[in-house]
């Protein structure tokens, strides 16, 4: 056996030695950390209108997970969706291009240009683990060809919407420290089971089935009333609910009560999210931006659901927050977002290269209390084939292709678009103004060569256990 000794002049001198080595290294510069990509987090609810947030003022509805977001990042008062009905907003958002350019301009009907990248793709492609789980619903391109799946999709929001949250929560709480940077989306359908009331309450049908209404329904907004000298499109949708019966105004209070109920369903799914989130210790490197595909009528204007351009449909909530690293606790009124925004900014944040051809713009700066930084005077928002809205801080401009009726609402004067200032002489230079900027920002669109519209089926039928968009 080897006995290994050390004596005292061979344990002093390796001592110094060990002792200045310490003290070279503590005169070097310490070594950078290693920057790692943030997490992605991507939320949407479906058909929920902007105002639809305790946290926004909102009395009539609970929101604490949405609240708790707010509170922790920055939220945008002046958001509108690109294409304000689930599809084409969706595949806005995943593609950074305009309806008009990735072929997705209705529900179902036309299918995404097949080679425009997705935001899935794109950012396997660039390192991050692209991850899915529930609706999804952009036209022609099946989620499996651009994420790994959690769960299949999504039919009715009050039953499926949960299995999203802990299909999340399990990925989360699983999650391994130093793997991929992950890139989860989570696409919430609640609350769009408000179309299903709407099926289900024909007029003259009992209002519950549950028992008395009760006491503390929503007041009737003041934007009830419309205007009849609507463009077309409108005009039609009035048509048609007269033909299935007026509802009574105890009708659209319930209908409002019933929606805000649904909104709260969906905040308990994203509270479940956001817990996991915090719980698994990833929430400092997460990226979180919440928002919806479009609104609801609520009972503006006399209506419900979307595919038009009034506030109720085409404005939605937007909420982005990243701990330490962006601004918390702010809502910006002034700046004009649109959910062709949401690709540059989480390309941008995530530190790659963006989507090719994108219309949108970072919201980077905003978020991170830049707002001196050049931004938009104007956004556009289409809907169906023909349908343009320009919206500018002060004005709104709406008009369709071979449609003599146009709308210019002063949205500072008149929040409720009860005005319509198009026909006035006095407005005539700021009509010719927004549509010479709506042409302007047409010309410079690549448009996408529509073929013939495929088969959708009946209004309101269930296919493929997915919801009527």
């Amino acid at each position: 056996m080897t006995t290994l000794r050390t004596s005292r002049r061979t344990f002093l001198k390796a001592g110094g030695a060990g002792a200045l080595s310490l003290m070279l290294a503590a005169r070097r510069a310490p070594a950078a950390p290693e920057k790692r990509p943030p997490n992605l987090l991507f939320m949407h609810t479906d058909q929920q209108h902007w105002e639809a947030v305790s946290a926004f003022g909102c009395g009539h509805v609970r929101t604490p997970a949405m609240d708790r977001l707010a509170a922790a990042g920055t939220s945008f008062s002046l958001s509108y969706s690109a294409n304000p009905v689930c599809c084409p907003a969706r595949t806005c958002w995943y593609t950074g291009r305009a309806s008009s350019e990735n072929g997705v301009i209705m529900n179902d009907a036309w299918p995404i240009a097949p080679d425009m990248p997705d935001m899935g793709q794109w950012m396997s492609a660039r390192g991050y683990d692209s991850v899915y789980a529930g609706k999804w619903h952009v036209t022609g391109r099946a989620f499996t060809q651009s994420f790994r799946v959690l769960t299949p999709g999504s039919g009715v929001g009050e039953v499926t919407d949960m299995a999203v949250s802990r299909a999340a929560e399990g990925f989360l709480r699983s999650r391994k420290a130093g793997g991929k940077p992950f890139f989860l989306n989570l696409g919430f359908l609640q609350p769009h089971d408000c179309c299903y009331w709407v099926f289900e309450h024909r007029a003259g049908t009992p209002l519950t089935r549950l028992g008395a209404i009760p006491a503390d329904l929503p007041p009737l907004p003041p934007n009830h009333g419309y205007d009849p000298n609507e463009p077309e499109l409108l005009k039609r949708r009035h048509e048609e609910k007269k033909a299935r019966g007026a509802w009574s105004a105890e009708h659209w209070r319930w209908y409002l009560w019933n929606y805000y109920r649904m909104v709260e369903m969906a905040d308990a799914e994203i509270g479940r999210v956001l817990d996991a989130l915090e719980d698994a210790g990833l929430a400092e490197n997460t990226l979180v931006i919440l928002t919806a595909d479009h609104g609801d009528g609520l009972a503006r204007h006399g209506l419900t659901s979307k595919m038009f351009l009034y506030d109720e449909a085409a404005r939605v909530p937007f909420i982005a927050a990243w701990p330490g690293r962006l601004q918390a606790g702010r809502r910006d009124e002034r700046h004009l977002v649109s959910g062709l925004d949401v690709a540059p900014t989480l390309c941008d944040l995530a530190g790659i290269d963006g989507l090719p051809k994108a219309r949108g713009m970072s919201l980077r700066p905003l978020l991170e209390g830049r707002d001196t930084a050049p931004w938009r005077e104007f956004l556009v928002s289409e809907t169906f084939r023909t349908g343009r809205m320009v919206r500018t801080p002060e004005y709104k401009y709406v008009a369709y292709a071979d449609d003599p009726v146009t709308q210019l609402f002063d949205m500072r004067a008149d929040p409720g678009e009860m005005r319509n200032l198009a026909p006035e002489a006095a407005k005539a230079d700021v009509v010719r103004d927004l549509a010479g900027r709506l042409a302007a920002w047409e010309g410079s669109l690549d448009i996408f060569p529509l073929g013939e519209p495929a088969p959708t089926g009946r209004p309101g039928k269930r296919r493929g256990g997915r919801a009527p968009a």
